[in-house]
């Protein structure tokens, strides 16, 4: 009979025990190992190779370590599950957290596997929430924004709900100002218009904001550098040529210069002296862009286009949006209702130019997405169920390696439970090392999140770059990184402690002596949780597929004209200080000259950039000029030159096109599209009616019809819109359409080099090709989907490593079978085939459970999609059957791994 309790006293020496105690240790484990001795024996094992593997399972723990621990911590009055708090939390909690670092130090490999399965979770989580931290929940950095307000017009007849927002002029609401008393500050801002910046390079263009001489201080920021406006700077019209330069133009156009106040730079061929920086982070009103630079009110004639040069006094021109900050004690309806009363008498005064319109007043939080807000709130919703999948789906992995490490642990949480740890005990420690990966988890997620948005953040419009929102990681960010870690590691640790710790210690023994066993209610729970996975990482591929697939399908609508072998230049000479003369003689020498040039095809001038036409509301139709204003007329008016239809290859329905003829001194005309032929004609031939713009005098004549197109949006409903000719109506800035017989890449430096010959100082910086607006017109959807693809494929990579891990801890746990199998005949395809069914009926149930889900999430999404059903076949057996060829792959290594097992080897470690 082996001496065990000399072999425990020798491994006890120095652990400084009391005598009792000591005693009670040695009888108890040398039991233990007693029933270990017996059953090897039982199984036919020598008896010195009996002795070595008890001694050897002795020996896999530091038992001293684990005695003093114990003992250290009953010393501290520790007490059983079920007694009185002691009110030692804090050491308490310091101990298990020491312990908790000491073990998973003991454990480098799978503290790796876990850190890094929760930081790719927890890091896209970081990555979606810092996105919607700064569009959505922190979207201007200014001081209580809770007060302030956004005043808009819209129909008389709509809701503030319901309604469209529309443009104010800027003496209604200066007129607002003096005549109400809800507000302590009331300023006003035009929205950000492209100009010409000239300082010492080459002209360049930039977006400007033309705002009233309170306006920083109504949203109460503070210059970074400098000044902002005073009053007496925008009372006179042209008198006060100064600017506020905004930080990130200050940064990147020109590097930081700590010179900068003072200097003087030309807007629109206009010297502008530079008075003060804006503050770091703001970027005007707007969540998402931002101008480059701001100017008083009273500048608008130097900065505005030539035809809205008169914003400052007309009161039919609405060109601004109202800002206004509550007084305290005042509430949003209050405010409403004085800004309705206000504004009724205003329609009384000017009827002519504010008829059948009424004040909207919203909270700025709303106003700053102007209609991109619901996309906003969508797609971050969406986004952000996404990511909480995909961290419930590191969850479980994690929660399947602490099941498999219980495993290798059982020999530990026996000794513990045998020298007297309670269930709440054990369940604490096994939480605190589960909480603590979980901020190491929070740590490596925050600099992936970090990187991941970096990264995206990177494909913004290289154009339009410095004018979007700049990505914040404040406190918000941290804190809800630091919130999501800790709530990770309850949430994959609690699980697995409540199993581990539930087992009296007759039981743990007694399993312990069982070491050719396996918990089949261990492997059922894991078996479960992976099934969860793969539906998980179904259900986010068919969305990704869908959304793909829609995508796909847009890239396919035909927008009403052609974009292929089209290129775009936007040029504004009226910018450059060209008068009417000089602007003409420059469009018509373009013209000819660019014609000459080998593979250009056609050419001609328009006033709207395709998917940015600009919509004029107060169209008058000639027989109905007793429509109601609250009825007005809106449509997408555009100015163009000769050939612009066939340039664009847009098909006439009937009628002509412009001519040469179609002169100022000839009868005013215009060509509309058949939509609105047939909305305000119906049944009638258009050709000949006529029909007058806003702001205009004369009626202008229709000469033809063409198909509709699309003006705002790819795949827009179809909306009325009016072509009047260049030559009837001048413009100062105008874009260049060139249809090339190549691609069009291979021709931009000829045309742009005929342009500098014309006028080396005009700007020539913004150019497109047909393609390119198509990109950038589903630029946002493009990164929606590249998220949702990266989101998918991680949730396949998760599933796939976590079916491997149970797939390879289960051929651990049966190799002893394994063995009995073959060496009773069974063959390697046999083994293989066992594993890979055992495996597949996982990955199939999942993907029953999965497929259910998509259709039900896709049905859901099926209002955003184009051209696509929510349970589209193709996107379903495509994302499955990926699915199940990267779980087949998953599957099959550790079935190979099972065919190889040597049957006597696999006996004798049994």
């Amino acid at each position: 009979m082996p001496e065990w309790k000399q072999e425990i006293a020798k491994r006890l020496a120095g652990a400084n025990l009391r005598a009792e105690r000591e005693a009670e240790i040695i009888e108890e484990l040398s039991n233990h190992l007693q029933d270990r001795y017996d059953q090897l024996q039982s199984e036919g094992t020598a008896h010195e190779e009996a002795c070595r593997e008890v001694l050897a399972e002795l020996d896999f723990t530091d038992l001293r370590s684990e005695v003093r621990d114990t003992e250290s911590t009953a010393s501290q009055n520790f007490v059983p599950a079920g007694a009185a708090p002691t009110g030692q939390w804090f050491s308490d909690f310091l101990q298990d957290l020491r312990y908790a670092a000491r073990m998973l130090r003991k454990s480098p490999g799978f503290t790796a596997v876990a850190t890094l399965t929760l930081a790719l979770g927890i890091g896209a989580n970081t990555a979606v929430f810092t996105i919607i931290n700064t569009l959505l929940l922190n979207p201007l950095p200014v001081d209580k924004i809770s007060e302030l307000v956004a005043i808009s017009t819209t129909q008389a007849k709509m809701t503030a709900q319901s309604g469209e927002f529309r443009l104010m002029s800027l003496p209604n609401i200066k007129d607002l100002r003096e005549k109400t008393h809800s507000f302590t500050s009331l300023a006003a801002h035009s929205n950000p218009t492209a100009i010409t910046m000239t300082d010492t390079a080459e002209p360049r263009r930039i977006f400007v904001e033309v705002v009233t001489a309170n306006y920083f201080d109504t949203l109460g920021i503070h210059p970074f550098k400098g000044r902002f406006f005073v009053p007496s700077e925008d009372t006179t019209p042209g008198a006060a040529a100064v600017a506020v330069l905004g930080y990130a133009a200050w940064q990147g156009r020109f590097g930081g210069a700590p010179d900068i106040l003072g200097r003087t730079i030309k807007l629109n061929s206009t010297p502008f002296t530079i008075i003060g920086i804006g503050s770091k982070g703001f970027k005007g009103v707007y969540a998402v862009f931002g101008p480059d630079v701001w100017v008083p009110s009273m500048m608008a004639d130097q900065i505005l286009p030539a035809q809205q040069r008169n914003a400052p006094s007309d009161r039919a021109m609405t060109l601004f949006t109202g800002i206004g900050r509550l007084r305290p004690g005042s509430t949003l309806a209050q405010a409403r209702t004085e800004l309705s009363i206000v504004a009724t008498a205003l329609e009384k005064e000017f009827p002519d130019a504010n008829q059948g319109q009424a004040v909207a007043l919203r909270p700025l939080t709303e106003a700053a997405y102007g209609p991109e807000r619901q996309p906003l709130l969508f797609g971050s919703t969406l986004l952000m169920a996404i990511v909480g999948l995909v961290l419930l789906m590191s969850c479980s992995n994690v929660a399947n390696l602490l099941l498999s490490r219980a495993s290798v642990r059982r020999q530990e949480i026996a000794v513990r439970i045998a020298l007297g740890a309670g269930r709440i005990r054990l369940i604490r420690q096994f939480l605190t090392e589960s909480v603590l990966l979980g901020l190491l988890g929070g740590v490596l997620g925050i600099l992936l999140g970090y990187g991941g948005c970096q990264f995206l953040w990177s494909f913004r419009p290289a154009e339009f770059a410095q004018n979007l929102a700049d990505l914040r990681i404040n406190v918000n960010v941290f804190g809800f990184a630091f919130a999501v870690s800790i709530l990770t590691g309850l949430l994959f640790g609690i699980l697995p402690a409540l199993r581990t710790s539930r087992t009296s210690v007759s039981e743990v023994l007694k399993e312990e002596t069982r070491a050719a066993g396996r918990s089949r209610n261990r492997v059922s729970l894991a078996n479960t949780l992976l099934a969860g996975q793969v539906a998980v990482s179904l259900v986010l591929l068919v969305v990704a597929a869908l959304v793909l697939r829609s995508i796909h399908r847009e890239y396919t609508i035909d927008p009403g004209f052609d974009t292929n072998h089209l290129a775009l230049f936007m040029l504004y000479p009226g910018q450059a200080g060209y008068n009417q003369t000089r602007t003409e003689q420059f469009y018509k020498q373009a013209r000819e000259r660019i014609s000459s040039v080998p593979g250009i095809s056609s050419l001609s001038w328009a006033s709207n950039l395709p998917l940015w036409g600009r919509k004029e509301t107060g169209v008058v139709i000639e027989g109905q000029e007793q429509r109601k204003k609250s009825d007005a007329i809106s449509a997408v008016v555009n100015t163009v030159d000769l050939t612009y239809f066939s340039t664009l290859g847009i098909s006439f329905v009937e009628g002509r096109d412009f001519t040469q003829d179609d002169r100022d001194i000839s009868a005013p005309m215009a060509i509309i599209n058949d939509t609105m032929a047939a909305k305000y004609w119906p049944n009638q031939d258009a050709l000949g009616k006529r029909l007058r713009l806003p702001r205009g005098k004369d009626f202008l004549q229709v000469v033809g019809v063409v198909k509709t197109a699309n003006y705002q949006s790819l795949g827009e409903a179809p909306q009325s819109s009016i072509y009047i000719p260049l030559r009837q109506n001048y413009s100062d800035a105008m874009i260049l359409y060139v249809r090339t017989e190549r691609d069009p890449s291979t021709t931009l430096a000829a045309v742009q080099s005929e342009i500098r010959a014309l006028d080396p100082g005009l700007a020539v910086e913004d150019i497109r090709t047909g393609a390119k607006v198509i990109d950038q017109a589903l630029w946002g959807a493009k990164i929606g989907v590249g998220l949702l693809g990266v989101f998918g494929l991680l949730a396949l990579g998760l599933a796939s490593v976590g079916l491997y891990g149970i797939m390879t801890y289960s051929v651990g746990q049966r190799r002893r079978e394994i063995g009995v199998r073959m060496a009773l005949g069974a063959s390697e395809g046999s083994v293989s085939l066992l594993v890979l069914r055992q495996g597949m009926t996982v990955v199939l149930s999942g993907v029953a459970l999965g497929v259910g889900l998509a259709v039900l999430l896709g049905r859901a999404l099926s209002h955003f999609l184009y051209g696509v059903t929510g349970s589209d076949l193709l996107s379903l057996t495509a994302a499955s059957l990926i699915l199940l060829a990267a779980a087949f792959l998953a599957c099959y290594l550790p079935a190979r791994n099972a065919s190889r097992v040597d049957p006597l080897v696999a006996l004798r470690e049994a």
